[in-house]
């Protein structure tokens, strides 16, 4: 009876310890998870890193410059349970992401879902933007009608 006390004493402190670690490492607070914003660029860097992976995207501005954006994605173990791997976005290649972006305005964002040169969808998300089936049909829907925010195509603007 002490030694079945003792050993769940043991994990009870054991996971009061560890709680908070494992929830502010899974975090989402530093995306605005309220809009879906979409942009195009070009790869600068697919960082295929644990515990989160990291696109790079060059964006051009409205005045023909480029500023360069980052976007972070799920941790490699899941990403190559969807098909993603270390070499899935190419230096050079024009990609298409949604995103959740950031709250204090700096360029970049919590991906969703990225659409390849080839048309085709995948879904690196880390839980940080909807980048699932039905949010991709959704959004191929918003694309066509020239929508690149989810704010904007839910009012018909």
């Amino acid at each position: 009876m002490k030694t079945t006390f003792r050993l769940l004493t043991g994990v009870l402190v054991a996971t009061l310890l560890t709680a908070p670690a494992l929830l502010a490492h899974h975090s989402f607070a530093m995306f605005d998870r309220s809009v879906e914003r979409v942009a195009t660029g070009t790869v600068v860097r697919w960082a295929f890193n644990a515990p989160h992976s990291w696109l790079y995207l060059n964006v051009k501005n409205p005045d023909g410059t480029e500023t360069l954006w980052s976007f972070e994605g799920s941790a490699p173990p899941s990403l190559l349970t969807r098909g993603i791997s270390g070499s899935t976005f190419v230096p050079g290649a024009s990609v298409t992401v949604s995103y959740c972006p950031m709250r204090d305005g700096r360029p970049g964002g919590g991906l969703g879902w990225a659409r390849l040169a080839n048309g085709t969808f995948v879904n690196p998300s880390d839980g940080g933007c909807d980048g699932s089936e039905k949010a991709i049909e959704k959004w191929k829907g918003w694309l066509a009608a020239g929508y690149s925010s989810s704010t904007d195509a839910q009012k018909g603007n």
